[in-house]
């Protein structure tokens, strides 16, 4: 008859003694808790990217957009004025009509950082400074378009982003 050896271990288990040592428990419990942190480091590093692109995204749609209203109402023109203001420069454009020359839009920068236009509807906001620059016929724009994606008590987190842009008036 050949001996078969069992282990003592296992003898305890199969005999009613079941379930897992401590050192069994200690160890999962640690490679669970390891791999449960890393998983929400993973969430929390990936929605802070989302949230700054999409920030960065918004900022950068919003200038675009600004920019280009300005730019459709300059191009027409007959004649441009800007004026210095506390937060920027202000815009007024003329076109030419039969008695002369005529106010038919504004742009200036609000104390709110939202770019008006001369219906006092804002046309793009979350704007830090504004300034017009003529040379001749030609109109030179330069902007500065925030964006707070995180707490209002930390700047660290907040996205600027300068645009500039040129229009000619063609009139």
């Amino acid at each position: 008859m050949k001996a078969t050896h069992i282990d003592k271990r296992l003898g305890r288990r199969l005999n009613g003694n079941g379930g897992f040592t401590m050192a069994e428990v200690a160890i999962v419990s640690a490679v669970s808790i390891a791999v449960i942190l890393s998983i929400a480091v993973a969430y929390v590093g990936t929605t802070r990217s989302w949230n700054g692109t999409t920030g960065l995204l918004e900022i950068q749609r919003e200038a675009s957009l600004g920019m280009e209203i300005i730019q459709n109402v300059v191009r027409p023109a007959s004649s441009l004025a800007v004026a210095a203001g506390a937060h920027g420069d202000s815009l007024e454009v003329y076109y030419e009509v039969a008695s002369g020359d005529s106010l038919v839009a504004e742009f200036y920068l609000d104390g709110a950082g939202n770019l008006m236009d001369i219906n006092g509807t804002a046309v793009a906001s979350h704007i830090d400074s504004m300034d017009f620059v003529l040379s001749g016929r030609a109109l030179h724009i330069d902007g500065w378009f925030r964006s707070d994606i995180g707490t209002p008590n930390r700047s660290t987190d907040d996205q600027r982003v300068q645009i500039s842009t040129t229009a000619i008036c063609r009139n």
